[in-house]
């Protein structure tokens, strides 16, 4: 285990970004006495907009006007000195793969002792690269990650090869458009492809979903969110 960071305050500014407030006030607080500044943002356009060199960025992976992992591949594409922390609820094996993989030095669950965000700050600063210790050994374990799409992922996917528009999906599926989208930016991380069509093609060719030259028909009583 590392010293605690609280002992050695850090010249370093952070940005936390989270569009929920309180979360990004308490991650604030928990920092503040730490580090030489912290900046509160609530959108990934703010997030881009605020971020200079050498600064550490906080922030979760579900900015609503950003889903997915572009904010942190825009920081990390940056290249001048700035680093992005992910600090996330989701803690799927593939989910973190693709953040460090992305760019991200370090990948922390909100739901880990205050500590570990501590203590991944201190080693992001020491050029370390940081994942929460109770990801590690599923990290490792985790097949293939295209072959773990979650239920509701696979649902996006199959209409989306049927052609179906974002706010039709929603409709049928019963959730709103922008979890629909997100889904969608989810699947192109996933794949590391940049459109819906080279999406489909590559699902359709191992295997994922079937070919959708067939009718399709709304499969009935399908699950909630």
């Amino acid at each position: 285990m590392h010293e605690p960071i609280e002992r050695v305050p850090l010249a370093v500014d952070v940005i936390v970004a989270d569009h929920h407030r309180v979360v990004a006030e308490g991650v604030s607080a928990l920092l503040a006495p730490h580090v030489r500044s912290v900046v509160l943002v609530h959108s990934a356009a703010a997030l881009l907009e605020r971020v200079a060199p050498g600064m550490l960025v906080v922030g979760d992976i579900d900015l609503p006007d950003m889903p997915g992992l572009e904010p942190v591949r825009r920081v990390a594409e940056r290249r001048d000195g700035s680093r992005f922390i992910v600090l996330s609820g989701h803690d799927e094996p593939l989910i973190v793969q693709d953040a460090m993989q992305s760019g991200a030095w370090a990948y922390v669950l909100k739901q880990s002792p205050r500590n570990e965000l501590l203590d991944a700050v201190n080693d992001v600063l020491e050029n370390h690269r940081y994942v929460s210790p109770g990801l590690m050994a599923a990290l490792v374990n985790a097949p293939p990650s295209v072959h773990r799409l979650t239920r509701r992922q696979r649902e996006v996917l199959e209409r989306m090869a049927h052609g179906l528009r974002a706010s039709d999906i929603a409709v049928e599926l019963g959730i709103s458009v922008r979890t629909v989208e997100s889904h969608r930016q989810s699947l192109l991380d996933l794949f590391h492809v940049h459109s819906g069509v080279a999406l489909v093609r590559e699902a359709i060719r191992m295997g994922l979903i079937r070919d959708p030259a067939g009718p399709y028909t709304v499969p009935r009583g399908e699950g909630a969110p």
